[in-house]
């Protein structure tokens, strides 16, 4: 996935986490592993095992992501997901 690719991600969730429609559990699946990625407090230390403690991160990062969308009503990610490729298309950038 390019870059392009995980800015759509990006927007797809932020789409998806302002969707009313969109249960409040599934919202908290993603919303809770991103206060452990803010807080101070880490798993793997990013300084004592170097390279490491950033990929757990980045391995959480992506995990909540993918559960978040498969939480979420296939029928909502596909219509943000055409909302999404049509204001590209608009814009020039497809």
């Amino acid at each position: 996935m390019g870059v392009r690719g995980v800015l759509n991600v990006a927007q797809l969730i932020w789409r998806l986490l302002r969707d009313k429609r969109v249960s409040p559990l599934a919202k908290m699946v993603f919303l809770v592993p991103l206060v452990y990625l803010i807080l101070p407090y880490d798993l793997l230390p990013d300084i004592a095992i170097p390279g490491l403690g950033q990929l757990d991160d980045l391995l959480l990062l992506v995990l909540t992501c993918r559960l978040f969308l498969a939480l979420c009503p296939n029928e909502l990610v596909l219509e943000h997901k055409a909302q999404i490729a049509e204001r590209a298309r608009r814009l020039g950038l497809r």
